[in-house]
């Protein structure tokens, strides 16, 4: 019985494509199919990275996350995100570990990322998201859940394609901060 591979002779974007579907860490695992599917996850559109990517991590080993993390938001062969999201409590700090959070985001931004989806705790009473972030052209939806924290909206605030701003649970925001943000997203 002769069993073949035939999703591996599928294009790479139909491989991107199948990929975006799978939690990151399975994207991850095909790397090891075969040489043509070696960095192919490194190319989906769609990134998501949550708590459970962390659970049962030793020190070490979250810091090559968090390595990870960067070098994949910075691939050299990078393809535009349709979605970037860090869901479930990723935080700038667990334990020892500070990850940079705002440029993760940056990096997604420069890729031209059309959804950002935030679920951001331990932030500390006010956090400053990257002001990039609210004057990115390719942004369509913004979804900002950081719990406790006070938001500040730079004075140069421009979101000139947000047509979804979705705001949860405890998000506050400073001064004209909420005011400013939306008068400056036309097509809110």
């Amino acid at each position: 019985m002769c069993i073949k591979d035939r999703i591996s002779n599928f294009p790479d974007h139909i491989r991107c494509h199948i990929l975006s579907f799978l939690p990151i860490k399975a994207a991850v695992r095909t790397s090891i199919i075969s040489t043509k599917w070696r960095y192919l996850f490194a190319s989906i559109s769609t990134i998501e990275f949550d708590r459970y990517l962390l659970r049962g991590l030793t020190h070490r080993n979250v810091d090559s996350f968090k390595n990870f993390v960067d070098w994949l938001l910075k691939f050299p062969d990078q393809v535009s995100l349709d979605c970037f999201r860090l869901r479930d409590g990723i935080s700038c700090n667990v334990g020892d570990h500070d990850f940079d959070v705002s440029a993760w985001i940056c990096a997604a931004l420069y890729r031209g990322v059309k959804e950002i989806d935030l679920e951001l705790h331990n932030l500390g009473d006010v956090f400053t998201l990257p002001a990039v972030l609210f004057t990115c052209h390719s942004l369509v939806t913004l979804k900002l859940n950081a719990e406790g924290s006070k938001i500040e909206v730079p004075s140069e605030a421009c979101l000139g394609n947000l047509k979804t701003l979705q705001l949860t649970h405890w998000v506050v925001f400073g001064d004209d901060s909420i005011h400013r943000l939306i008068s400056n997203c036309p097509v809110l």
